[in-house]
């Protein structure tokens, strides 16, 4: 007879270290797609959000680059690359918001 209160317990337990994997990788894909949002409509509180939780994933990549024990060159140059591209993200998405938070120019 199998007991079904302990095979929920284990279920649980595994299920709450797969949801905050699941929980960061949605919030990493919220980020992209507040992003698109904003800069195809030309909004600026999108992007916001967008470049707050680019700190996240940065934080992240860097713990894979530099604080993790073993590190694979493929993992670097991967690591390296996603770095990269969200510093100019992070950059040109800065730059969106103060282009958008200017007032209109009448000249």
């Amino acid at each position: 007879m199998v007991n079904s209160s302990l095979a929920y317990e284990i279920l649980l337990y595994i299920n709450s270290f797969y949801f905050g994997l699941f929980a960061t990788c949605e919030l990493e894909a919220a980020r992209l797609i507040l992003g698109r949002k904003g800069s195809l409509s030309e909004k600026d509180v999108p992007v916001m959000f967008s470049v707050l939780l680019t700190v996240p994933s940065i934080t992240g990549v860097l713990y894979l680059l530099i604080w993790q024990v073993v590190v694979l060159r493929i993992e670097y140059i991967w690591c390296t690359l996603m770095l990269s591209l969200q510093s100019l993200e992070f950059i040109f998405a800065s730059m969106f918001i103060v282009t958008m938070c200017r007032g209109p120019s009448y000249d």
